[in-house]
């Protein structure tokens, strides 16, 4: 007990200190004793520094001596990977100058909270995000007419850094068509089956797994089936459905008229067990508000600063995201058998980030300029066996979404080989140029079509969170990458072409190859081994293209680390 009230002590004083610091001009201005009382969510470093210092704490209490911080490159390219979905360029690189000043004269710490906000405002930030809660929402096997609403949503609530209890109240209360309100498609995924929907939202977005509550009495936590049946009863009122055929078609998601009162709600929604009314998981029973639809008071419930286990799902989901390892793993199952491995962190750190508007960025910020974050990956003989504390950086494999993006990125066909849109017109109303132009498109998009087609196939059925150090994978997805012609058929332009063109020294060839496909440049003895080669290459490319397929192919290209 005495360690853990120090623990919430020195958790406690480290977020708030920020704060007296930025309102001690205000409390010069009043009288000594009338100095503001500290609040939460006003200073993301302060969130920061509390959670390096208490980590800090705790590792020294677990007799753990941590790693040391990462190098630029590293971080660079572990920033590129978790916020874009992408590694870094050669050119990208460059302008962050790994170990130097950049060009505003910023180095260590500034330049990196610089690069933070930077990466924080680019379209590829939102892009990469939508797809990775497309993923955690409805998974990946679903069709594209759903995928492409949803990620169509949280792109654009992520441009614009919508608070996350927002986010979720109006995936949950959303109603309407695709083409007016594409965050329907959450809900017009699962078509109707309100069960799966009542179970997925819960594990999603509250960490909380009461599907097998469906059938029988939950195990070992107090759910019951007549809890399932009434928490199900907020989905009874709202139907999905399509309309319309090819190009015409949309979904739709509509809410029955509010009847005039809740009895005549019970008599029409027929709930089986001991509840005649929706109620809130673990909580009260709904009353009746006729201005609300029964999915709106779930949302508004589900999303409140009050409740415990939203804003704690997301902290844990988001610690997971970019620290390998969330507080409670799997990130989906907070249960009595599998708390918080250190819950008073976890609790100041979700009543934080619920007092900073559920501020997305605000937690991204503190999480990854902490010294967690930018601890090296490369353990010491005091934390091999660290799986709790953060004291070194956790490897990870590359999330399928991760890998597809940094292939187009790395190989650049994408980039590189640019087209005009085409007319839709039979080829022979096509000019000379249109004809190029359209075969341009063509090669460009069989490529990444077929990729994609190979992508699903190999990763179509992992789940859609790893677990913690889980490296696995299957036969198809080690082949993937070794058989698959990656820089295309030799007819379009690829990094490689580029890098062979611009320069005839074999030195900046390899630097290029090295900070094109693993965002860093060559150690001191892959320098020693490659220099021992190189007098025996031939005249030609084949060595350096073996060499850019090769490191592809390793597991450094793989994983986040």
């Amino acid at each position: 007990m005495g360690r853990t009230c120090l623990l919430v002590l020195t958790f406690a004083a480290a977020i708030t200190c920020g704060v007296l610091a930025l309102q001690q001009p205000a409390a010069h201005a009043q009288k000594k004793d009338t100095a503001a009382t500290p609040e939460l969510g006003k200073n993301w470093r302060s969130l920061r520094d509390g959670l390096d210092t208490v980590f800090e704490e705790l590792q020294k209490l677990n007799g753990l001596k941590a790693s040391g911080q990462c190098d630029d490159e590293t971080y660079l390219r572990r920033v590129y990977l978790d916020l874009l979905g992408v590694p870094p360029s050669p050119a990208e690189i460059a302008a962050f100058a790994p170990g130097r000043k950049d060009a505003k004269g910023r180095k260590g710490q500034e330049k990196r909270e610089a690069l933070i906000e930077e990466v924080l405002k680019r379209p590829e930030y939102a892009e990469n995000f939508a797809e990775h809660w497309r993923v955690q929402a409805i998974g990946r096997d679903k069709g594209r007419e759903y995928t492409q609403y949803l990620e169509q949503y949280f792109r654009q609530a992520f441009a614009e850094n919508r608070p996350w209890d927002r986010v979720i109240r109006e995936l949950v209360s959303a109603k309407g068509n695709t083409p007016e309100n594409p965050g329907i498609a959450y809900l017009a995924t699962f078509e109707n089956e309100r069960a799966d929907i009542a179970g997925t939202t819960m594990r999603v977005f509250l960490g909380k797994q009461i599907q097998c509550a469906q059938c029988h009495d939950h195990p070992y936590e107090e759910w019951k089936t007549d809890d399932f049946v009434a928490l199900q009863g907020f989905f009874g009122w709202s139907a999905s459905g399509a309309k319309g055929d090819g190009a015409d078609r949309y979904w739709f998601v509509n809410d029955n008229p509010m009847p005039a009162n809740g009895h005549e709600l019970s008599a029409r929604l027929r709930l089986r067990g001991r509840y005649n009314m929706p109620k809130y998981l673990g909580g009260d029973l709904y009353k009746f508000d006729k201005e609300k639809s029964l999915r709106q008071s779930l949302g508004e419930w589900m999303t409140s600063p009050e409740n415990k286990w939203f804003r704690e799902a997301t902290v844990n989901r988001m610690f997971a995201y970019f620290l390998g390892a969330g507080f409670v793993n799997p990130v989906d199952d907070f249960s009595s058998v599998n708390e918080p491995s250190v819950p008073v962190v976890l609790d100041m750190m979700g009543k934080d980030f619920a007092a900073s508007g559920f501020d997305l960025h605000y937690l991204i910020k503190a999480i990854t300029t902490s010294k967690l974050y930018q601890r090296s990956a490369q353990p010491t003989r005091y934390n091999r066996k660290d799986r709790m504390y953060y004291s070194r950086f956790f490897v990870r494999k590359q999330s399928p979404e991760q890998m597809f993006r940094s292939v187009l990125k790395v190989t650049g066909i994408e980039e590189l080989n640019k087209y005009l849109p085409v007319r839709e017109v039979p080829d022979d109303k096509l000019s000379t140029d249109e004809k190029a132009n359209k075969a341009v498109r063509d090669r460009v998009m069989g490529y990444r079509n077929t990729l994609a087609m190979y992508f699903r196939g190999a990763y179509g059925s992992d789940e859609p969170e790893k677990a913690f150090d889980d490296y696995s994978g299957s036969i198809m997805q080690a082949l993937l990458l070794m058989n698959f012609p990656l820089l295309g058929d030799g007819s379009l332009k690829t990094t490689f072409s580029e890098i062979m063109a611009r320069s005839k020294d074999g030195r900046v060839r390899i630097e290029l190859i090295y900070q094109t496909v693993l965002g860093r440049s060559p150690t001191a003895r892959e320098w020693a081994l490659l220099r021992g080669t190189m007098a025996t290459w031939p005249d030609n490319d084949t060595a350096y293209e073996d060499l850019f397929m090769a490191l592809m192919n390793t597991t450094e290209f793989s994983t986040v680390g």
